[in-house]
């Protein structure tokens, strides 16, 4: 292989290494923010029933030497009453809610965004959430309620209610996941990628410009030798 060949293919390869790695960093800084949380946005909650529920979350050997402290961030807004947001260990949710009528959410697609849901029937009439005392994290407030909890290990639910109890339920949620590590990894790839991206450029055009001398032609000599 040639200097000139070896010298493109360098190139190409640390552009298009550059360019890959610069592109997911932008995109996670596009997708996280500068404070490395990544969000569902702002989006209808409502429900008929007592309580909006997730799915139960199975937490174990959670890593925070590695992971960081990732938080769970809880934001409902702009309910027609007082309301209630909070994380509780999932058996003690279940207890609490046993009896009334409960949505439990199955799956959120996102695009568009839709929450698949089923639907428990019951009469049971519930106290209100803000007198429990199992929640790890918890607020309730007019028309708005926030709330934020860094993850652990062990079973727990997310619980969206009327701050009463009473069913019916008709606010907007925003829910993310907040990981410190997430913007310096992600400036680091793109500050990262663009370099290489630049020093892969630059040998790619080396390469290009290092065109080689042409091969020198000989003519034959004009005198011929003849043999005695």
């Amino acid at each position: 292989m040639s200097k000139r060949t070896a010298l493109i293919a360098a190139g190409v390869v640390l552009v298009a290494g550059g360019a890959v790695t610069a592109i997911a960093g932008g995109a996670t800084l596009a997708i996280a923010g500068t404070d490395g949380t990544l969000s569902t946005g702002q989006h209808a909650l409502t429900s008929d029933t007592s309580a909006l529920v997730s799915d139960r979350a199975d937490i174990e050997d959670f890593d925070r030497a590695h992971l960081g402290h990732p938080a769970l961030d809880l934001t409902v807004t702009g309910s027609d009453r007082p309301v209630f947001v909070g994380v509780g260990p999932a058996a003690d949710v279940d207890r609490y809610l046993a009896g009334a009528s409960v949505e439990t959410v199955d799956d959120i697609e996102t695009g568009p965004f839709h929450l698949e849901t089923t639907v428990r029937g019951g009469a049971a009439r519930l106290a209100p959430p803000v007198d429990q005392d199992f929640w790890v994290a918890r607020s309730s407030g007019a028309t708005s309620a926030a709330t934020s909890w860094h993850l652990h290990d062990g079973r727990y639910r997310v619980v969206v209610m009327n701050a009463d109890g009473t069913p019916g339920i008709h606010a907007d949620g925003k829910f993310g996941l907040h990981l410190p590590w997430l913007t310096p990894v992600a400036v680091t790839a793109l500050g990262g990628g663009a370099a290489v991206l630049l020093v892969g450029i630059a040998v790619l055009v080396i390469g290009l410009r290092n065109v080689p001398e042409p091969t020198p032609v000989v003519s034959p000599s004009p005198y011929v030798t003849v043999g005695s």
